[in-house]
């Protein structure tokens, strides 16, 4: 599946190889953009793949409902939610925080959109992994309004550290059972694969600067042979 993962997002162009300023200030080599394979193929699989891991990390019925935070979470939890209800015949609502209080209509989704009661269990499904704070403050806010989150899913997580602390760990902190379909390391590791079969859209000065940003930042050290290079 991680083969059939590594594919679709090189056909739906959601890495993109360049500059950009991260929300920790870094100025990363690449992006990860799901947004791009929020297609009918691509979310099918993405359904597919969550909705393994997340059987993978829990017992199915170890949780209640699906949250997925604003707004590339949606798309995401209810992919997964379908998925698991087509493969393993489990019905998981799907729930969505909003990014501004709702000052009408019903009470109970100022904040949080969704048919799961208050005290349902939840697993968080998301897109990307950096620092870990983003996950941690909506888990806090779900768990004042009375959800407990079980779990976080993510496809991809960057392996970074922040103040010399992994995102995992921060996880851990909160008391969140953690899974990724894939770290940022191995994901390039394939990439650099399929790149020396002419497979892939990658140069050797790509992967240069994505070595050079891991061996700065990363948890993990991306691996390349003196021959690579």
């Amino acid at each position: 599946m991680k083969d059939k993962l590594v594919d679709e997002i090189l056909r739906s162009g959601a890495l993109i190889i360049g500059e950009f300023k991260l929300k920790s200030g870094r100025i990363s080599p690449f992006f990860f953009n799901i947004a791009k394979m929020f297609t009918p193929r691509s979310l099918s699989l993405l359904g597919s793949i969550y909705a393994s891991t997340i059987r993978d990390l829990l017992d199915l019925k170890a949780f209640d409902a699906i949250v997925g935070p604003s707004y590339k979470g949606v798309p995401i939890a209810v992919a997964t939610s379908l998925k698991i209800y087509e493969l393993y015949g489990e019905d998981k609502p799907v729930l969505y925080d909003r990014k501004e209080a709702k000052k009408y209509g019903v009470k109970e989704e100022e904040l949080i959109i969704g048919s799961a009661p208050r005290g349902a269990r939840l697993v968080m499904v998301d897109d990307v992994l950096t620092t870990g704070a983003t996950k941690a403050s909506l888990k806090r806010l779900l768990e004042e309004l009375g959800f407990k989150v079980v779990g976080l899913v993510v496809l991809l997580d960057r392996e970074e550290l922040e103040e010399g602390v992994p995102a995992s760990t921060v996880l851990e902190r909160e008391g969140l059972k953690f899974k990724a379909v894939m770290g940022a390391t191995e994901l390039f590791q394939r990439l650099w694969a399929k790149a020396s079969r002419g497979l892939a859209p990658l140069s050797k000065n790509d992967m240069l600067k994505i070595k050079e940003y891991y061996d700065a930042y990363g948890a993990k050290k991306l691996l390349l042979s003196v021959e690579d290079t």
